[in-house]
């Protein structure tokens, strides 16, 4: 954390979730003690509970299942061991993000739902959440713009509005709340559109 103009350091506000999570209701990182930096900084991430794949939008059955981090440079600096692990590619309907999505109302309720998402445990059981990792901003930003849904058009030339998809099989497995909402705005009182 930075000093401002005036010398004084403070906490972010993406960093006060995992402080609250653990206790610290402390206001500068000057006023932490050594033990409380150590708890906050340190994740201890157990790799083998990662549940976040890496996402894209083709379909290949081959990258379901890859092995990462096996570079000779991919080590622990600590006590040189590999990092090395088994993960996979998910197409991205099929992605936690694309389920909170669908579920958010507003963009506040986007923030909050993406950042209880846990993305694994630690060594001690202690479930990982994106709050906890401090990335809850930079996903809300990336996925803003996603926030409102598309109109489009049918065959017949009805308008339809098109939004995320997430899987049923996996998810809830229908289009937005904000789609539905604003959908049922544009109907009128026979149901007519």
């Amino acid at each position: 954390c930075p000093a401002d103009g005036s010398g004084r350091r403070t906490f972010e506000l993406s960093m006060r979730p995992r402080l609250d999570k653990l206790g610290i209701f402390k206001a500068a990182p000057d006023d932490l003690t050594a033990s409380e930096i150590e708890r906050f900084v340190r994740l201890d991430i157990d790799p083998d509970s990662i549940t976040w794949k890496r996402v894209t939008d083709t379909n290949d059955r081959y990258l379901r299942g890859v092995s990462v981090g096996t570079s000779p440079s991919e080590v622990n600096k600590k006590t040189g061991e590999s990092l090395g692990r088994e993960s996979g590619f998910a197409i991205t309907v099929a992605s936690e993000i694309m389920a909170v999505l669908a579920l958010a109302t507003d963009l506040s309720d986007l923030r909050a739902r993406l950042g209880r998402m846990i993305a694994c445990t630690s060594r001690a059981g202690e479930p990982l959440t994106a709050d906890d990792f401090g990335i809850t901003g930079a996903l809300t930003v990336l996925m803003m713009d996603a926030l409102m849904p598309t109109t489009m058009q049918t065959l017949e030339g009805t308008p339809a509005l098109v939004h995320c998809g997430p899987f049923a099989n996996i998810a809830h497995g229908n289009s937005s709340v904000v789609a539905d909402r604003l959908a049922l705005k544009l109907v009128g009182p026979p149901g007519d559109v």
